[in-house]
């Protein structure tokens, strides 16, 4: 996606209107070999396309002058998952541009009572309302991996991973969560959301987790959308910049990651933030030196307070339709 926008930014006119992109909600290699299902969510039939054929007809169309595929019916196709889990009435969409799919965006504000808001039983708010002003905070300990490997990290192998639970479930004193109100209609949630967070540390550096899921009313959890910063590269990936005891600093998750899936009538969007502690991901000590030669010995443990109030509004963007 990164590549497209780029050269779509920096192409011609008529290189621009001879680009097609495809997005299925496969993994990587079912961009080959599309299947139905991936971690426990279902697409639906539709889904399955036979994409070397796709390919085949492609290179007849641009390479030989054949007749233009047919699945191609706009610049962007992206298929749109149906709600609830069961796959049906999953169907293929068409848009001119994503620019057209991703505008006005709605943004929930994160919020907390007495900022408490360690826990999925114990969450904080995602609300459209101004923030109240209260901040919330979480320790991260690299040398605590009580988490183990079956809570954070789960092996895209598994065949439930995008619907476990366990991770959200053992968040306490080590993350932060938060709830939307249940949605009063079924809602289309189609392009990409965007996170700011501003927060404040008492050590050089750490790494952020945030991970969005839709709680259908049934409690069936189905993962959406993540994505990791190390503060240290909050500005720019290519100059890190430590951060000073106590500073608010702003940090912005967009991963360019896109979503299409009409929600259900009655789900909550769940947001985790959190730090990663997995051998799945290099392990951030925290001491603000070189990450890849830190070890054990430099481990600092890290305390985390998110704002949320008028000067500093962290929110999630989300292209609710």
């Amino acid at each position: 996606m990164t590549f497209y926008r780029d050269h779509l930014a920096n192409a011609s006119p008529e290189a621009r209107a001879k680009h097609f992109l495809i997005i299925g909600p496969w993994d990587h290699a079912g961009t080959r070999t599309p299947t139905d299902e991936m971690g426990g969510v279902k697409f639906g039939g539709a889904a399955i396309v036979d994409l070397n054929d796709l390919h085949r007809q492609w290179y007849d169309w641009t390479m030989k002058n054949g007749p233009k595929p047919e699945f191609l019916k706009n610049h962007v196709a992206y298929y749109l998952l149906a709600p609830g889990n069961t796959g049906a009435n999953g169907e293929w969409k068409y848009a001119d541009g994503l620019e057209t799919l991703t505008a006005n965006p709605r943004t929930f504000y994160l919020d907390s009572k007495n900022g408490d808001a360690n826990g999925v039983f114990r969450s904080g708010l995602l609300s459209e309302n101004n923030p109240s002003g209260s901040t919330d905070k979480f320790t991260y300990d690299p040398l605590d991996t009580k988490r183990g490997e079956n809570v954070e990290g789960i092996d895209p192998k598994e065949k439930t991973f995008a619907i476990d639970q366990t991770y959200a479930l053992s968040i306490g004193t080590d993350g932060l969560v938060y709830h939307t109100d249940p949605l009063p209609n079924e809602t289309p949630l189609i392009g990409c959301p965007r996170l700011t967070l501003w927060v404040s540390i008492d050590t050089p550096d750490v790494d952020l987790s945030v991970d969005l899921y839709e709680i259908q009313p049934d409690g069936t959890s189905i993962a959406l959308w993540n994505d990791i910063r190390r503060l240290r590269y909050r500005e720019s990936l290519r100059e890190g910049k430590l951060v000073k005891p106590g500073e608010i600093v702003r940090c912005d998750f967009n991963p360019g990651l896109f979503v299409a899936r009409r929600l259900m009538k009655g789900s909550r969007l769940r947001l985790i933030v959190s730090s990663p502690n997995s051998i799945l991901w290099q392990k951030n000590y925290c001491s603000g030196g070189v990450v890849a030669e830190e070890t054990a010995k430099d481990a600092r443990t890290c305390h985390v307070r998110v704002y949320h109030d008028a000067e500093h509004p962290s929110g999630i963007q989300l292209p609710l339709r």
